[in-house]
């Protein structure tokens, strides 16, 4: 990200970071809590995040590139429901910006401010209509004709109590954006980024490929579900939600996690019936249940489709890489940050002095040197991912580059894995590493007791002087060890910190890849599956594009 349009991008990256950790951490504390309007309270935080932001760096173009960063890393939130939140981040910083850009100064926030705010109610109303369909719009108009004449309030008509609510949520973001103003950013200040805290080696759902043809498919699907209405019969509806819903549940993790939650669709479906009561028609009513649960599974797939390597590949072709390199920056920026806030009790607290602190330290985070970029070859035990690190260390040999780290080479005794050898890839050296039931042992695994002689030169491999003059590191592999602590940990601590740094390429079983991640803040890390007959090439040439030119 070089010139002046990659250091925009960068400061984005800072300002989207700082946005990122504050819902992280005050909105899980506010969840917890249970405190109403919490998506209000944060979208808040976020607009005094973005005008104390621009107050530091008052560029055009700065608003709407942070808002669209914090809605891409919204992308690692563990809750099912990722895609509406996305889709609002983005809109409140690019409103933000239409803000600042039509009014100068404080007025200009304030225009800002207040559009932001108004999305978070624009986009539920959105959602109704989409979910639902146009019948909301006949259960809104006949609910607000029977109720306001009751309380004394038809003069207004019919609109007036939606109007209300878009001037108090328009009043509401511009009084954030004053807070923003009001921000204090003492010179010289400096936000403590202190080290994260390793993660504990807790087990996600394995990583999923993605394709391209479900994306599109699910597209359609959307676009087909959102114009039938009710032209396709009930009963068909019904059963099309069902069995479309088991293949994304069955597919996608996010999706089962959503459909978990009994008591969420029994109130959605409790709603949609009400509704069809006031419209006179419970048939209406169970079209609007069915069309929420079809749309929900078919967003919440396209969410999880669109982090494929293909639409990367198309996002980088059409721009550049800037934005990923973006993302990679402001992933690497963000434990820090996080690790650096008080506990969610004390910024609710002090939201302003935390914002101020935070927003004082950008600069700091600015200077930061671009983290190494990191490759994980997936894949469960005995798929193949030390046969792809062998396969790429030759390819990087025969392009004239040199490979450093190891290589766990397994063995296999009447079928069964019986232990695995050590492979120094620069020096081409093999020793034992460990057996399955070795006793006694310096260090175990599950059943696989360690040799020391071969930790020890597993330890020498990675060192400073084992990695003289390699282009591109290799760790095969890094699990539960590392993930405790042991094995190569101190080494990943320090590869991964290096400031600049060299390519990474680690091996991970599939069902530790978020662990992992996680562990060693590696959420811009590209990851590929083991079995791919593809991710060889794939891998090599990413390594290749990014070495320099030898003679």
């Amino acid at each position: 990200m070089n010139g002046s349009g990659g250091i925009i991008w960068r400061k984005a990256a800072v300002i989207g970071s700082i946005w990122a950790a504050s819902e992280i951490v005050l909105g899980s504390f506010l969840h917890n809590v249970r405190v109403p309007f919490t998506g209000e309270i944060l979208t808040a935080i976020g607009i005094a995040v973005l005008v104390a932001g621009h107050r530091l760096w008052p560029e055009r173009g700065l608003l709407w590139r942070a808002g669209l960063v914090c809605a891409l890393m919204k992308s690692i939130s563990p809750s099912a429901v990722i895609f509406g939140p996305m889709i609002a981040i983005a809109m409140e910083g690019a409103l933000a910006e239409l803000g600042v850009r039509l009014l100068r100064g404080p007025a200009g926030y304030l225009l800002g401010g207040g559009l932001a705010m108004s999305w978070a109610l624009a986009q539920k109303t959105l959602n109704l209509l989409i979910l639902y369909g146009p019948d909301m719009i006949d259960v809104y108009l006949r609910g607000a004709g029977w109720l306001l004449p009751r309380l004394g309030l038809g003069a207004g008509g019919v609109w007036a109590p939606l109007q209300a609510a878009f001037a108090v949520y328009f009043l509401a973001g511009a009084a954030a954006a004053a807070a923003g103003m009001c921000v204090k950013q003492e010179a010289g200040a400096r936000y403590e980024a202190r080290p994260r805290p390793a993660a504990g080696a807790a087990q996600r759902d394995a990583l999923r490929p993605h394709s391209t043809a479900l994306l599109f498919f699910h597209a359609i699907f959307s676009v087909l579900v959102l114009g039938a209405g009710r032209r396709i019969p009930l009963p068909l509806t019904a059963a099309g939600a069902c069995l479309y819903g088991l293949f994304c549940a069955r597919r996608y993790p996010r999706v089962r996690l959503m459909f978990g939650h009994a008591g969420l669709w029994a109130g959605v479906f409790l709603a949609a019936l009400s509704a069809g009561l006031v419209l006179g028609s419970v048939e209406a009513g169970a079209y609007m249940a069915f069309r929420a649960v079809l749309l929900t599974a078919a967003f919440a797939a396209l969410g999880g489709e669109l982090k494929g390597r293909a639409v990367r590949d198309f996002v980088e072709r059409i721009g550049g890489g800037a934005l990923f390199e973006t993302l990679e920056y402001a992933f690497g920026a963000l434990p820090g940050m996080i690790a650096g806030l008080p506990s969610g009790r004390d910024f609710a607290r002090d939201p302003l002095g935390v914002i101020g602190r935070m927003v004082a330290g950008a600069p700091f985070f600015l200077d930061l040197p671009a983290r190494p970029p990191v490759h994980i070859i997936s894949g469960s035990s005995g798929a193949g991912k030390s046969g792809v690190v062998m396969e790429l260390a030759r390819g990087l040999r025969a392009s004239g580059g040199k490979a450093g780290g190891i290589c766990a080479v397994g063995l296999w005794e009447g079928g069964e894995r019986s232990g695995f050898d050590l492979v120094d890839l620069a020096s081409g050296r093999r020793l034992p590493l460990c057996r399955r039931g070795l006793k006694p042992a310096a260090a175990s695994a599950g059943e696989f007791g360690f040799y020391a002689a071969g930790l020890e030169a597993g330890a020498a491999a990675l060192s400073a002087e084992g990695l003289e003059g390699a282009d591109v590191v290799f760790v095969d592999e890094v699990g539960p060890l590392e993930l405790s602590g042991g094995g190569w940990a101190a080494a990943l601590d320090r590869l991964v910190g290096e400031r600049p740094g060299r390519p990474l390429v680690l091996t991970v079983r599939e069902s530790l890849v978020e662990a992992v991640r996680e562990r060693w803040g590696l959420r811009g890390a590209a990851v590929w599956e083991a079995e791919d007959p593809g991710t060889a090439a794939s891998v090599l040439g990413a390594l290749r594009s990014g070495l320099p030119a030898r003679r």
